[in-house]
């Protein structure tokens, strides 16, 4: 019986030891690229939406064909580069293969809720310091959860900047910065361009941002209406 019990302690311990060393161990190369900031060179100019969605879409129809949706854009900050006209030196799109579709519980949910897999279409311009340029497909990964046909995305982001900027009544500045996120409203059933508009890099560098200058605004991406 004591011989049990410490054959028990030893197991314990080696399993405590094998738990330590794993959470001590590196994050992948991928994980770890994600944590690095990401820096702009001198030329780097911005990607246009339409190219990257160009890109994005093709990978995504080879991978899923019609069964292609969206789950999410963003276009990805990068220390010192102040986005606008819809341009971001990185962007990525979460692209989901509808396997099979299931309705939810909640009567009121409008969309219908997606099992299949999911990938990661990211672009990078040439000049982003920290990043390899270029066009980078993660692996797929099982998925289950709301998205909508590629197809409903109509409003470009740009678009969506100046209709934004119009329902604010502003002029935009040398020193704005936007940033543009695609989420999708799936209780409304409407894909949602999500504009932040900040100060940017240059006009903390020359001391020309004031406290709170920022908002955001949704624009609705199927209709370009404003999502109130």
């Amino acid at each position: 019986m004591v011989t049990g019990n410490i054959v028990w302690h030893r197991f314990v311990c080696l399993a405590g030891i094998l738990l330590i060393a794993v959470a001590l161990l590196p994050p992948s190369s991928a994980e770890a690229a994600r944590r690095r900031s990401l820096h702009a060179g001198k030329d780097v100019r911005g990607i246009t939406f339409e190219e990257f969605w160009a890109k994005a879409r093709e990978e995504g129809m080879k991978w899923a064909g019609r069964r292609l949706r969206v789950r999410r854009i963003v276009s990805v900050a990068v220390v010192g580069f102040d986005g606008r006209n819809g341009r971001s030196p990185v962007w990525e799109a979460q692209l989901v293969r509808c396997d099979r579709t299931q309705s939810p519980d909640d009567e009121e949910v409008i969309s219908r809720i997606c099992r299949g897999k999911t990938i990661t279409v990211r672009m990078v311009e040439a000049g982003v310091e920290r990043a390899d340029p270029g066009v980078h497909v993660s692996k797929e990964r099982p998925f289950r959860g709301a998205s909508i046909p590629e197809e409903r995305i109509v409003i470009s982001p740009q678009r969506a900047e100046e209709t934004a900027n119009k329902y604010k009544q502003y002029n935009p500045a040398e020193v704005d910065s936007y940033s543009y996120e695609l989420r999708y409203d799936h209780r409304n059933d409407r894909p949602l361009w999500v504009i932040k508009r900040t100060c940017g890099y240059r006009g903390k560098s020359e001391g020309r941002c004031q406290p709170g200058d920022h908002w955001i605004v949704k624009v609705d991406a199927e209709s370009g209406e404003i999502a109130k």
